[in-house]
């Protein structure tokens, strides 16, 4: 496989930063007096954080060379992306509803933490991490099988694979909703478009066309958010079970990955990057806020206490992805690199990956 160009991607940033904001507004419509009443922005916003998992772990993973040091590297990488939130999140909301307030909106209580500790619980949105913490061990498979075809030609782990996905897949609506079988589909697709956008250079294409392209999937958003294009799906369970949804989800990541001028305008201005670099604090903190506002203001809100709310969500997201995010991922790094170094003696210190800044990566 080639070289992979891994320049910075404002827009894949912004992209993520959208997803939080939707899934946001999908569980508002019911408290606010929104505009836009229509079910399935929280699963729009979902489709898009799985897209880009299976998009961003190929494109910055399936170029580099498999080996125990390597896959250490990943490991750290991912755990620290996703555990100091997760955790201190969890365990606020374990104190919160075991000794202050049993109707807290997160019930993570003695009889459900380990499984939530263990990234395998469902409470809430705690649902969706699970088929995403499940995939970074199914991506290990991938990246394996694949290294072994570039550098032996041998597509027995491939065709394994394959053979594999296509059973799941086709058993995929059987299977609960925490299971990463259930939701493999927007994965695969997303390591495809992954896997496809690492092979092409920026600088070779049109930017007219790329101009057309972008401003036609913002208008095609705009028209599912609005209501206006009417979904052929009568619950979100057979949202996320279309293989169409995962086909869109993962073109939406892979079209935004280059750059235009709307994808400029709308995914890398510095509102909606923030939003992105606070994604994972967003997604985990709006249900308690809304849950507060709920509890000590009339239901449903009136749009004067939209603008509170939205404050409130991005200044404690903001506040978390600082004090917590941040500093909790240098510390498992450097925890996790120490240990490395013990547990593998001959490994040499790798280089920093350069940065997509997506490697701020998935939530």
């Amino acid at each position: 496989m080639p070289a992979m160009n891994k320049t910075r991607i404002d827009a894949i940033t912004g992209l993520r930063g959208l997803a939080a904001l939707l899934v946001v507004y999908g569980h508002s419509v019911d408290w606010f007096s929104l505009p836009w009443k229509i079910n399935s922005s929280g699963e729009i916003g979902v489709m898009i954080f799985f897209s880009l998992s299976g998009f961003l772990m190929a494109y910055l993973y399936l170029g580099k060379t498999f080996s125990v040091q390597s896959v250490a590297d990943y490991a750290i990488a991912r755990f620290s992306r996703i555990a100091p939130a997760y955790l201190v999140i969890l365990l606020f909301s374990f104190l919160i509803y075991t000794y202050l307030d049993p109707n807290f909106v997160y019930g993570i209580s003695s009889n459900n933490i380990l499984r939530h500790i263990f990234f395998s619980g469902n409470v809430s949105v705690f649902w969706s991490i699970t088929p995403e913490v499940e995939f970074y061990f199914l991506f290990v498979l991938v990246w394996a099988a694949a290294s072994r075809y570039t550098t032996r030609h041998d597509m027995v782990g491939l065709a394994f694979l394959t053979f594999g996905a296509l059973i799941v897949l086709s058993y995929r609506d059987i299977f609960p909703g925490t299971f990463v079988g259930s939701k493999l589909h927007y994965f695969v697709f997303g390591v495809i478009a992954g896997i496809i956008r690492s092979r092409i250079r920026t600088e070779n294409q049109s930017e007219k066309s790329l101009t057309v392209l972008h401003a036609l999937l913002i208008a095609s958003m705009v028209l599912m958010e609005s209501g206006w294009v009417a979904f052929p799906f009568s619950s979100n369970k057979e949202f996320y079970n279309s293989i169409l949804t995962a086909v869109f989800g993962s073109f939406l990541v892979f079209g935004f990955s280059f750059p235009s001028v709307p994808g400029k305008f709308f995914f890398e201005n510095k509102f909606i990057v923030l939003c992105g670099e606070c994604s994972f604090s967003i997604y985990l903190l709006h249900m308690p806020i809304i849950y507060l506002f709920h509890k000590f203001l009339p239901s449903p809100f009136q749009m004067v206490f939209l603008i509170p709310f939205m404050v409130l969500i991005l200044a404690f997201s903001w506040l978390n992805y600082q004090l917590v995010e941040k500093p909790g991922a240098r510390l498992i790094r450097f925890v996790g690199n120490a240990v490395k170094q013990k547990l593998i003696p001959i490994y040499p210190l790798a280089s920093r990956p350069q940065s997509l800044s997506v490697e701020s990566e998935t939530r």
